[in-house]
């Protein structure tokens, strides 16, 4: 008689030939236990390592101990899941709100109730994020584990661990179980640092090789028959994983950095959003770091003018003890004078072409006089700020600028007063200024009896008692600014800010203001990168106006050297010093053509054409009014939920076909004949995808030799669930097997199957193949 594969019930194991020995179910067990388990640590040591890799993006090591909780609680979690024999529709779920929970209970446990997260949990969360979201674009590492750095890093961790358990144990991947830890580090590395960059990337890949053998050791068919003693998991595995790794990891860190072009600048300039043709959204000051720290190279604007200069984008008069910001000021039209140049200046004609500089800020030398083109743009005579309000700055824009270059003598500011700048808030300081802060600056000054032998008394202590550095927070609130008086060593941030606001407190009128050094002269143009971002102050002086001055080391201006003592100086790394630009190169100066003038801007001037500078009336100036970075009312905090979504409904569509899988495998026949007889069918479809078709005349038993001559790898599973069917179909009581071994040989059945396909076929298979 001839049975097809549907007639065919249940199953049975076929007796072992040659007389071998089959070890007990107990032993096998054990055997499969601890091959999980050491799966499971060399996954875990996997996700430890690409917590490591946030080493690149913050400073310190404050992070890895709360990531390492989170990888141990997660693997840790998912094997007790497999043990438990939970389907994985419980199973990921399950995971996934534990390691909410940790995250919740590391970072909110004051806002729970009872260790359960309440709604401000979640108000908490979503504020931080919010501000994540919003510093993005232009905070650069290192940045401190805290403020929602430190959840963004822990959601990060907690979906590579999550996806890593699933994919490893869940559906029997091995390769496939590294990929979403290997692209959070690639990503973290892509905005990270160099700190520690080969070492990180060593321990990932001993990691990840380790990870793999482990894992191929437990996917691997157990033996159904041994000759002698059955050596342990641990010796048959060991020794060759860590070897592999080692030998793997050692050529990859001595390799991979001597390879061509290793040490060469990236294609794509991706840091700080820096590099490549991406405009750069300038917030004043706040943008500063971003630049400077991703050190790129990345042309922002050229110049093309009579001599050098800083170039200002504004000043920044406000300071309300958390940042310095822009105070709410008319904006006038362009169209006319935009100040009236003083005694003793120096006509500076400017051609600024915008390459990758974005957001309304046009660079100007102090102190612009005339612009054009003069459509779009508006003129604030206090902050000393030239914006282009109908639109962002876009490449290849061209602006014609004529300044009053300010030439100060020495003799002149060493007499000359401190007295009235116009308005009280250039000496306004928050009422909870540290007193500390106002002590060491009179203590600083205490010999000087001019405000200018203040200004320079205080520059030369700060060039000379302080150490540049991008290696710090950014920011100069009233704590920072302790920090970095204590600590002694900053990025010109700290040190305009502090410079200005100690001034201040001995009754000298000071402000920020915020631009780029000169840059780097090629003989025609002065090509301004982003890393000549600067901030310095600059200093009220009756009669005279607004005087700067360079607190900040390896920092000088350009025609300010006889008042300062401070030669030009900028940061020259990468480039030619032969071409940096000396103090009054013999350029070309461009044809400006300036308006009549028909105004003036003064410090109470009024907006011609009625456009204050209030983000109801325009919002495109949120940026400008109440400070650098707004305030909240004025910035967009709603969470992104409709992109959450999306991305949610992506998620589930792209993830349904395998939990409709599972959903069905779960559901076997209570009938071990039925379910053993289903088991086969499955397997049989799985060969139909490789060309391997069953003949209605053909056994199971017949069918399994020709599957065997075929496709030779599923021969031991594929003859042994032959064997198994063709006994639940004849013997009398049924088959003695236990539906645990058909159902691993079904899985080595799947495995080889899937493994033998093309990428392209694996695709298709992971959407039609359901069952």
């Amino acid at each position: 008689m001839t049975m097809t594969d549907e007639q065919l019930p249940a199953v049975a194991a076929s007796p072992q030939p040659g007389g071998l020995q089959t070890p007990p179910p107990s032993a096998s067990v054990r055997a499969g236990l601890t091959t999980e388990l050491l799966a499971s640590i060399a996954l875990t040591s996997f996700s430890i390592a690409v917590a490591a890799g946030y080493a690149r993006v913050f400073t310190g090591w404050d992070f890895f101990g709360d990531l390492v909780v989170l990888a141990l609680s997660g693997h840790a979690f998912g094997f007790a899941t497999r043990r438990l024999r939970l389907p994985g529709l419980m199973a990921v779920p399950l995971t996934a709100a534990l390691m909410v929970w940790i995250i919740a209970a590391v970072h909110y446990r004051d806002s729970m109730s009872l260790l359960i997260p309440t709604g401000d949990t979640l108000e908490l969360f979503r504020q931080e994020i919010e501000a994540v979201r919003q510093q993005f674009r232009t905070e650069v590492a290192p940045v401190s584990f805290e403020g929602g750095w430190d959840v963004l890093a822990a959601i990060g961790i907690s979906l590579a661990v999550a996806l890593s358990d699933a994919f490893a144990f869940r559906a029997l991947a091995r390769a496939e179980a590294l990929v979403p830890g290997g692209a959070l580090f690639i990503f973290i590395a892509a905005l990270g640092t160099d700190r520690s960059r080969i070492a990180l990337a060593t321990a990932l890949v001993f990691a990840g090789v380790v990870s793999m053998v482990a894992l191929r050791a437990d996917h691997a068919p157990q033996r159904g028959a041994v000759i002698g003693a059955q050596s342990s998991p641990i010796k048959r595995i060991g020794p060759a994983a860590l070897g592999m790794a080692a030998v793997v990891a050692l050529a990859a860190s001595c390799i991979g950095p001597r390879l061509p072009g290793a040490d060469a600048s990236p294609v794509y300039e991706i840091r700080g959003s820096g590099g490549g043709r991406v405009t750069n959204v300038i917030s004043p000051l706040v943008d500063i770091r971003s630049r400077l720290t991703s050190r790129s190279n990345a042309e922002f604007f050229s110049v093309r003018a009579d001599f050098a200069s800083y170039w200002r984008l504004s000043a920044l008069a406000s300071f309300d003890g958390n940042e310095w910001g822009l105070p709410e000021r008319s904006l006038t039209s362009a169209d006319g004078e935009l100040s009236t140049a003083r005694a003793g200046t120096d006509e500076l004609r400017q051609e600024i072409t915008i390459a990758a500089l974005g957001d309304k800020f046009v660079p100007t030398a102090p102190d612009p006089v005339a612009a054009s083109p003069q459509k779009g743009l508006r003129w604030n005579a206090d902050s000393s700020t030239l914006l282009k309000t109908d639109g962002m700055l876009i490449a290849g824009s061209i602006f014609e600028i004529v300044s009053a270059s300010p030439r100060f003598d020495l003799r002149t500011l060493q007499t000359a007063t401190s007295n009235d700048a116009g308005d009280a808030i250039y000496l306004e300081l928050p009422d909870n200024f540290p007193l500390s802060v106002r002590e060491l600056a009179r203590e600083v000054t205490a010999v000087s009896t001019t405000p200018y032998e203040a200004a320079i008394t205080l520059q030369d202590w700060f060039r000379s008692q302080f150490e540049y550095s991008l290696e710090v927070q950014p920011g100069h609130s009233n704590s920072a600014i302790e920090e970095f008086l204590s600590d002694r060593v900053g990025y010109c941030e700290q040190f305009a800010g502090t410079y200005a606001a100690m001034m201040r407190t001995i009754g000298i009128p000071a402000r920020v203001a915020v631009g780029f050094t000169p840059g780097n002269f090629n003989g025609e143009r002065y090509s301004v990168l982003g890393k000549n971002a600067h901030a310095w102050p600059e200093v009220w002086f009756d009669e005279l106006g607004w005087v700067p001055f360079e607190p900040t080391p390896g920092r000088g201006a350009p025609g300010a050297e006889n008042y300062t003592n401070v030669a030009p100086e900028q940061d020259a790394t990468g480039i030619d010093p032969d071409s940096l630009p000396d103090e009054s190169p013999a350029g070309a100066a461009p044809d400006v053509e300036v308006s009549p003038p028909t105004t003036v801007a003064g410090p109470a001037a009024t907006t011609p054409d009625g456009l204050p500078i209030d983000p109801s009336t325009i919002d495109q100036f949120d940026d400008f009014a109440g400070g650098a970075g707004g305030t909240a009312n004025e910035k967009n905090n709603s969470f992104p939920t409709g992109r959450f979504i999306a991305l949610l409904l992506v998620g589930l569509a792209l993830a349904a076909p395998e939990l409709v899988r599972r959903w069905r495998r779960h559901r076997v026949p209570a009938d071990t004949a039925a379910a053993i007889s289903l088991l086969w069918r499955q397997s049989v479809d799985d060969l139909r995808e490789i060309g391997v078709r069953p003949a209605a005349s053909l056994t199971p038993i017949e069918y399994a030799g020709v599957a065997a001559s075929t496709f030779p790898v599923i021969a031991r599973p594929f003859g042994s669930l032959a064997a198994v069917i063709t006994e639940v179909s004849y013997a009398p009581n049924g088959s003695s097997h236990q539906i645990d071994e058909c159902r691993q040989w079904k899985r080595q059945i799947e495995r080889a199957v899937k493994d033998s396909l093309s990428p392209l076929a694996r695709v298709r298979r992971y959407f039609t193949q359901l069952s």
